[in-house]
């Protein structure tokens, strides 16, 4: 990216993956260890490091459980110990990356990403 001068990022995580692991409980980790969703947090580790050592300005926004519902908002991102609600609609997720884009906000960060109702 660098070679090409694009210094802005911004993708879709998941929620445990990357830095993000020990903020699952053990009964999950156990599930994604012994399941064959195993391999995709294991990419989107991949992917984590692989942006976090580049020289862009990254965002790797963390979502919760994924619903198809329409816009609700609001939704509520930390890069904390806050503990999150249990879904993120796509269409409030897709809100968000774009904000990050168009007003330089999470920069260099990894924040959780979910609705704040419902």
């Amino acid at each position: 990216m660098s070679e090409l001068g694009i210094r802005r990022i911004v993708l879709t995580s998941s929620q445990g993956a990357g830095g993000d692991w020990a903020r699952l409980n053990p009964l999950v980790k156990a599930f994604i260890k012994m399941s064959n969703i195993k391999a995709g947090f294991d990419d989107h580790t991949g992917v984590d490091e692989v942006v976090r050592t580049s020289d862009t300005d990254w965002t790797v926004a963390r979502a919760v459980a994924l619903t198809d519902k329409p816009v609700s908002g609001p939704l509520a991102a930390e890069a904390g110990t806050v503990k999150p609600g249990p879904r993120v609609n796509r269409a409030d997720l897709d809100g968000f990356l774009l904000d990050a884009v168009e007003q330089g906000t999470w920069i260099r960060e990894a924040p959780l990403v979910w609705n704040a109702k419902g």
